[in-house]
């Protein structure tokens, strides 16, 4: 048995396939849309996420030293309170000047639970219902602060509704570069 000439082969080219499209004279290319946004989709999941696994949460204002101490849990974002040796701010806005009188004594500070309780009201209404994690607080209070103040801050978020409250602190880190 011979070999069979080129005119015996069969040419194999599909359904639908002209001569000329096979030959390469005629080429039309179309680029696959589906498969690079699934890629670039994975991509940008993946720098999300890592770009937001272990960031900052609590952001710090500029005129609070916060105390140090040796910290076990990560703060989480919730309402922040900041108090400074000027002003009482909640959420950004400044609710209450802090004076002398204000340091005198007393419980709560009337102006600060009914901000607060506002605050709360206005989440009840957006969300619906209020879950445990809506009643906490962060607290960020500067170092040279007066204990009086601080007890006045935290009944007077107790007394808003809000019974989780959380002390935004440093982070002590040991000289070796491990934590203590």
């Amino acid at each position: 048995m011979s070999t069979p000439s080129k005119r015996h082969v069969p040419l194999l080219l599909g359904s639908g396939k002209s001569k000329a499209l096979s030959r390469g004279s005629d080429k039309k290319v179309s680029l696959n849309l589906t498969s690079m946004i699934d890629m670039f989709t994975i991509l940008l999941v993946f720098l999300l996420k890592s770009y937001s696994a272990d960031g900052q949460l609590v952001t710090v204002s500029d005129q609070l030293i916060l105390p140090k101490a040796r910290v076990e849990k990560k703060v989480e974002l919730k309402l922040e309170l900041q108090v400074n040796s000027s002003v009482i701010v909640v959420d950004g806005d400044p609710v209450v000047n802090v004076t002398p009188e204000l340091l005198l004594s007393g419980n709560s500070i009337p102006a600060l639970v009914t901000r607060l309780r506002d605050h709360m009201e206005y989440s009840r209404l957006t969300r619906g219902t209020l879950t445990e994690d809506d009643l906490k607080i962060n607290i960020q209070g500067d170092v040279g602060m007066p204990a009086i103040l601080l007890q006045r801050v935290m009944a007077s978020c107790s007394e808003a509704g809000y019974v989780g409250q959380n002390l935004a602190v440093i982070k002590i880190i040991s000289s070796e570069g491990g934590e203590d």
